[in-house]
């Protein structure tokens, strides 16, 4: 038998056995801990913690660290850490839950995280070697007051504003664009009543130069406008039910919607709790729309004005999960003095991981259109047509993605090198 022969089985065993002494080691001394961050900034988590063992692979983690934001009332956003114990920890679950108030910067909020993220962490750590060199300081004072007595002394009383506008410009030697922004936000949130207003306008302007023969220069330029005004009342009627309603105002060039005054009493009922929104949904809310619409141009239907009764349904689900998160909704709605102008939406998100070295992510959809009654009489021309100035008539459309993801090699290297 020839040396090689000799030392392929040695080598093969050393392949198996180095990184299962290597991975018991790592167990007994600290903690691995697989972290699924979605829409916070978890390279700055790894690099702040390095005490811990973080891994790319949920199989070989002892805790998944699931981390879902959501929206406040005071604009802030509300941190949901899921502890979710595997291996020897499993059955070892634990949430924590924090708020990120809107005056927060990006890096005020992240290294809040790392606070609670940390705290969590020491659930775990205690059964490891490493909780020897851990210590807990307070920095707080003994004497603090409660939230209730900070509520009781908010001079906005739980409003929140916001006030915004944008402007920008490109061009060219053939042609220039202006485009200006606007809008306002005033919400307010309690645990029973919902109150939200918004409002926002578009102005944008696309010109084009052109020379003709003799070397003149001819300018033309096409203008579109687009103001929105939505409101929402709701009112928690139970865990279960919420009754509420919607109020929109609208003008339009492109929808040739001169001014649109709406408002939709609705009623919604959530198969869960509303507590567990942050990690299952499933909502079906039911409304009457009653608009009055006026017309910029005399539409296909030979109106200028037109009072409208329309019933709406939307059907909400949507799931976050430690696999991944499925996300979908179905919007249904017919005008009531004819049920054959109708609209169905479908649309569907999912990103789910399919192994420890395959994800995979798809998007799709698709839209039902027999409800275009704005749409306005006569020819469109060529540049209303090929800049979308105007809405043209369609009965359908539609849009989808798919993407995927193959990651192996090493699971355990958590340097974070922001280098070049």
């Amino acid at each position: 038998m020839s040396l090689k022969q000799r030392l392929f089985p040695l080598l093969l065993l050393l392949l198996f056995v180095l990184p299962s002494s290597l991975f018991a080691q790592i167990n007994n001394s600290t903690l691995t801990v697989y972290i699924d961050c979605r829409g916070c900034d978890d390279d700055f988590v790894r690099s702040e913690i390095s005490y811990v063992n973080f891994v790319r692979d949920q199989s070989v983690a002892e805790v998944q660290l699931l981390v879902t934001l959501q929206r406040t009332g005071g604009g802030g956003f509300q941190f949901t850490l899921d502890y979710i114990g595997l291996g020897e920890f499993q059955g070892k679950d634990n949430t924590i839950l924090f708020i990120s108030p809107q005056s927060d910067t990006n890096e005020i909020m992240r290294n809040r995280l790392v606070k609670y993220v940390k705290l969590g962490l020491v659930n775990y750590l205690s059964e490891k070697d490493i909780i020897t060199d851990l210590e807990v300081t307070y920095t707080g004072s003994r004497k603090t007051r409660t939230v209730s007595e900070q509520e009781i002394n908010d001079p906005w009383n739980g409003w929140n504003f916001e006030l915004g506008a944008n402007a920008d410009m490109s061009g060219e030697e053939s042609r220039e664009n202006y485009r200006l922004n606007g809008n306002f936000r005033a919400q307010r949130t309690t645990e029973n009543w919902k109150v939200r207003f918004n409002y926002w306008q578009n102005y944008n302007k696309r010109v084009f130069i052109s020379t003709d023969s003799l070397g003149n220069e001819e300018r033309e330029e096409f203008i579109t406008e687009a103001q929105n005004v939505f409101g929402l009342v709701g009112r928690s009627l139970s865990d279960h039910w919420t009754a509420g309603a919607y109020f929109r105002g609208q003008s339009s060039t492109q929808d040739n919607i001169d001014l649109r005054l709406a408002i939709t009493p609705t009623i919604e009922y959530s198969l869960f709790p509303y507590s567990e929104f942050n990690r299952r949904a499933i909502t079906i809310r039911y409304g009457m729309l009653a608009e009055q619409n006026f017309y910029s141009d005399t539409t296909i239907f030979s109106k200028t004005e037109e009072f409208l009764l329309r019933q709406e349904l939307n059907i909400q689900a949507e799931y976050t999960q430690p696999w991944g998160g499925i996300d979908g909704q179905i919007q249904l709605g017919n005008y009531m003095h004819d049920f054959s102008k109708n609209r169905l939406n479908f649309d569907l998100r999912v990103n789910m991981r399919v192994s420890r070295i395959f994800s995979f992510n798809v998007s799709g959809r698709y839209s039902v259109i027999n409800d275009q009654l704005s749409i306005p009489a006569g020819d469109l021309s060529d540049a209303e047509r090929l800049l979308n100035l105007r809405n043209q008539a369609t009965s359908y459309n539609f849009g989808a993605s798919f993407g995927f993801e193959i990651n192996f090699g090493s699971v355990y290297n958590n340097v974070v090198n922001s280098r070049l």
